[in-house]
């Protein structure tokens, strides 16, 4: 059997003249643009991508594909001169990036830091898998406001990234997705605003999720209590179960269990907990839980028995029953 030649569209006709960097970055602020992916790809793949200017050096990048067949992307030797976090969704194959100079590869449900000054020729695979990235691209001179004038480790790490740009070289450096990253992502891809207000909450969330991604970065974590020192009895113990709820949510400890770990009883735990985010432990997990369903059914490959399994429900039918209460939908209306 004749081997078929691999698909290999150019970064141009892939990305189309509306989502030109350079032209986007010289927008106001709040500006954003919405492409169709399947308009002008002729069917080789479903989605679309989604750019928001932040603020002056900061864009906000959503990204879902479909392709209908693996294909690679071609791009020619040009000055790029991001900073890019991004983080890769999907159950599909990994994303190679490949140049005359080295071989990378971007795993699915994996975060990236990456930097180089000057995009050598080469060529990106993907996958005939459904996937979604959702990412922030920053210019150089935005980063270096954090980092002038100001000592310690985190300010040091951004200087090091930086000079990649005088040695011609590659920064890329993994960056796990922690319970507070996926909220982060959750709240963003489920954003429901269509008013002037969705530019400030996604604005403020894109600050937030680049906090999250540094933060990996920094060994110096900071002083034990808060920085304005306004109580001396802060709840960090409610902080706690709530990382510990979410970072086990199909099989997660009892109240009991719960409340042993953090350090404190069952009644302290409850109302504290509530009285931080306005809702009990477990009606915070259950809504945790759903939202988690919503992000696999949207960009997995999942069924929606397999996703009611993977948050934690023994009986898809309850499942059903409280995902449509949630939503207003059922699990199926999702599915990619």
């Amino acid at each position: 059997m004749k081997r078929r030649d691999p698909i290999i569209i150019s970064a141009q006709n892939y990305y189309a003249s509306s989502l030109n960097l350079n032209n986007f970055l010289e927008k106001k602020d709040g500006y954003e643009v919405f492409c169709n992916w399947s308009k002008h790809l002729n069917g080789l793949s479903k989605g679309f991508v989604y750019q928001l200017k932040c603020q002056p050096g900061l864009i906000l990048a959503i990204s879902k594909q479909h392709p209908a067949t693996a294909f690679s992307i071609s791009f020619e030797e040009e000055e790029t001169n991001f900073v890019r976090l991004f983080f890769i969704l999907g159950e599909g194959p990994h994303i190679q990036h490949h140049t005359q100079e080295q071989k990378t590869t971007y795993r699915s449900n994996h975060g990236y830091l990456t930097y180089a000054h000057n995009l050598k020729s080469g060529l990106i695979h993907l996958p005939a898998k459904p996937f979604c990235i959702i990412g922030l691209l920053m210019e150089p001179w935005f980063l270096k406001r954090f980092s002038q004038g100001v000592a310690g480790e985190f300010p040091r790490t951004i200087e090091g990234m930086l000079a990649i740009q005088k040695q011609e070289g590659v920064f890329c450096c993994p960056v796990f997705m922690t319970p507070s990253i996926n909220i982060c992502i959750h709240e963003i891809l489920g954003c429901t605003y269509i008013d002037a207000r969705r530019y400030l909450f996604l604005g403020s969330k894109a600050l937030e999720l680049m906090r999250f991604g540094f933060d990996q970065l920094n060994t110096d974590k900071g002083q034990d209590t808060s920085c304005f020192n306004l109580t001396t009895d802060s709840p960090d113990f409610v902080l706690k179960a709530r990382d510990i709820m979410i970072s086990d949510i199909k099989t997660p400890p009892s109240l009991t269990d719960l409340s042993r770990m953090v350090g404190v009883n069952r009644t302290t735990l409850s109302q504290s907990f509530r009285k931080v985010y306005g809702v009990t432990i477990f009606d915070f997990l259950r809504a945790f839980r759903l939202e988690e369903s919503k992000r696999l059914l949207q960009t997995g490959n999942k069924s929606v028995t397999q996703v009611a399994y993977d948050v934690g429900y023994a009986q898809q039918r309850t499942f059903s029953k409280e995902f449509k209460k949630y939503f207003g939908n059922t699990p199926s209306h999702y599915l990619c």
